[in-house]
C-alpha cells in the first residue's frame, strides 16, 4: 500500500507552496471560499459519444489495460499509460471537463474518493500530460520518479487544492473556469494548458456508473437514438441523477459540454 508515501508527498508539497507564498509575499486571499470549493468539486470523467454508449451499454468506466484485455489487443508501448504505469486506472479531472474533443460527461461525488482512500491517488497536474505536453523542472527526471513524487493521497490532496486556490488564483472561481493562475506554483512544470495545474484522480481497473456516487449526467440534445444511452439516461432519472442535456448551436460539442459543466457546477458552489 502506498498511502504512506503520498502522505508523505501532501506533507512536502504544502509546506513547498507555503514557502513559496511566503517567499514571495503573496497574501492567502479568501480561505472560506477556497475550502467550500475544494473540498465541494465533483470527479469529472468526459468521453465520445460511440464510447459512451457503450460505457453505458456495460455500466462501467474501465483503465486502459482492462479494456485492453477485453478486446484482446496490447496497449501501445509509447501510450502514456504505459510509460507511466498508470494503464490499470480509471482517469478524472477535479474541475469540469478538460478533455478536448469529448462530447458527454458524468460528474461522481467526492465519496467516490473517500471509498478508495487505500488504493486511489491523485496529482495536482494532468499526469498524461508529462508525456509530450508540460516541460519538468528537471527534463532529466524519469517520468515515473517525477509522479511518484507528486502522487497525493484521496481525498486528502483537497488540502493541497485548498493552499493552491488561495495562493496561486485570485479567486477560487478561477480554477473552476480554467483561468489560469496569477503565480506559477512551485511544482515547476511549464506548457501545455490548463490541465498543468488541474488535480487528476485516479481509481484503479474500473468504476460503476450505478453506485451512489453517480451526481450528474451531461449529453447533448443533438445525440442520436441510442438504446444503451437512453436505458442508462431512464436509471438516472429514477435515481434522482441530474441529467444535463445541451444544445450544440456552433456545432462544438466540447466546448458546450464544458460550458454546462461549469454553470452546473456554479450553481452548487455559489
Amino acid at each position: 500500500m502506498s498511502r504512506p508515501r503520498w502522505e508523505g508527498n501532501l506533507k512536502e508539497l504544502c509546506r513547498r507552496l507555503e514557502d513559496y507564498a511566503a517567499t514571495n509575499g503573496i497574501v492567502v486571499s479568501g480561505p472560506p471560499e477556497a475550502e467550500r470549493v475544494s473540498h465541494s468539486l465533483f470527479l469529472a470523467h468526459s468521453t465520445a459519444s460511440n464510447t459512451f454508449s457503450a460505457i453505458c451499454g456495460n455500466g462501467q468506466l474501465l483503465s486502459a489495460e482492462r479494456l485492453a484485455a477485453a478486446r484482446g489487443i496490447a496497449l501501445k508501448p509509447d501510450s502514456a499509460e504505459v510509460q507511466l504505469g498508470s494503464a490499470d486506472s480509471v482517469f478524472f479531472y477535479l474541475a469540469p471537463f478538460r478533455y478536448p474533443s469529448t462530447t458527454c460527461g458524468l460528474l461522481f461525488a467526492r465519496s467516490l474518493e473517500e471509498s478508495h482512500m487505500d488504493d486511489g491517488v491523485a496529482t495536482p497536474f494532468d499526469s498524461g500530460g508529462l508525456v509530450g505536453w508540460f516541460t519538468r523542472p528537471d527534463p532529466a527526471e524519469p517520468l515515473r520518479e517525477f509522479l511518484s513524487r507528486h502522487e497525493l493521497p484521496v481525498p486528502d490532496h483537497r488540502e493541497y487544492l485548498k493552499l493552491s486556490l488561495g495562493i496561486l488564483f485570485s479567486t477560487p472561481m478561477d480554477y473552476v473556469d480554467g483561468s489560469d493562475p496569477r503565480s506559477p506554483d512551485p511544482i515547476g512544470l511549464t506548457g501545455g494548458d490548463q490541465r498543468r495545474w488541474t488535480h487528476e484522480v485516479r481509481i484503479p481497473d474500473l468504476v460503476w456508473l450505478r453506485s451512489g456516487h453517480l451526481q450528474a449526467v451531461f449529453v447533448a440534445a443533438s445525440r442520436d437514438a441510442d438504446s444503451e444511452i437512453d436505458q442508462f439516461l431512464e436509471w438516472c432519472l429514477t435515481e434522482d441523477v441530474d441529467l444535463i442535456t445541451f444544445d450544440t448551436p456552433r456545432g462544438d460539442e466540447f466546448e458546450a459540454l464544458r460550458g454546462e459543466c461549469i454553470e452546473y457546477l456554479r450553481g452548487k458552489l455559489e
